[in-house]
């Protein structure tokens, strides 16, 4: 018989602390019915902030936030901090509060049957202690996990309360972040983004790249109507 290897840290770390910090050290047994929804919402996010190296969005990265005590750290779906210096976090093994100097600003967590009850409990309990601003949670099923699809909260004397969240007739849930300062839209399997100052829905790179397709396929057609207007012009004048 075989007993279960445990898991060793090993007696070194990039940052010299002899500590070795495990980049992504839990997997739940639900990160492929997670990651679709996952990687569409947080994909829109680094798009919108790609060019800002003073902005870090990222997910399932551990957050440690005891220094020196590698096992306590927690591991979001997405998170996302201001005004930090993103290059120097994507370099280490994980966010460590103490270095960055500040926890995440914002925080989601997207609901399965085996994350769901952590979610709702403990990692809430635990944001709050850290001091991240906002948590927001959101699940897809339209409320089987959470008991409502979607919940935003908001640190004020270092407990959680609620944003409002408004329900359309149709049965589209939202509400406002101002941490991001984004309205979050929910109303199927996805989590949807807007922008009320520049009045327009955010867009993910896949979106970007079929506009800019349909665009160039205008710009040919455009093109191809010309030269025949161009060619009939020369039949009728004889040149």
């Amino acid at each position: 018989m075989t007993s279960k290897a445990k898991h060793t840290y090993l007696p070194y770390s990039p940052d010299g602390s002899g500590i070795f910090y495990p980049e992504r050290p839990d997997v739940f047994p639900d990160a492929m019915y997670q990651f679709p929804k996952l990687n569409h919402t947080m994909e829109i996010l680094l798009w919108r902030w790609d060019d800002r190296p003073d902005i870090l969005v990222s997910g399932n990265n551990a957050i440690y936030y005891q220094q020196g005590n590698p096992r306590v750290h927690r591991s979001p779906d997405g998170f996302i901090a201001f005004g930090v210096d993103r290059d120097a976090i994507l370099q280490e093994n994980g966010y460590k509060v103490w270095e960055v100097g500040k926890p995440p600003d914002w925080v989601l967590e997207i609901a399965s049957p085996s994350t769901a009850r952590v979610d709702l409990t403990t990692k809430r309990e635990i944001y709050a202690s850290i001091g991240i601003g906002e948590y927001w949670r959101l699940d897809c099923s339209g409320g089987r996990y959470y008991g409502e699809p979607l919940v935003g909260e908001f640190l004020q004397d270092g407990e959680y309360r609620r944003f409002d969240i408004h329900t359309s007739d149709e049965g589209v849930a939202w509400g406002h972040s101002p941490v991001l300062g984004l309205d979050l839209y929910w109303g199927d399997i996805r989590l949807h983004y807007y922008d009320p100052i520049a009045g327009a829905w955010l867009r993910g790179l896949k979106e970007a790249l079929a506009e800019l397709e349909v665009e160039r396929n205008s710009h040919l057609e455009t093109r191809r109507r010309l030269r025949e207007l161009e060619e009939e012009r020369r039949r009728r004048n004889g040149t």
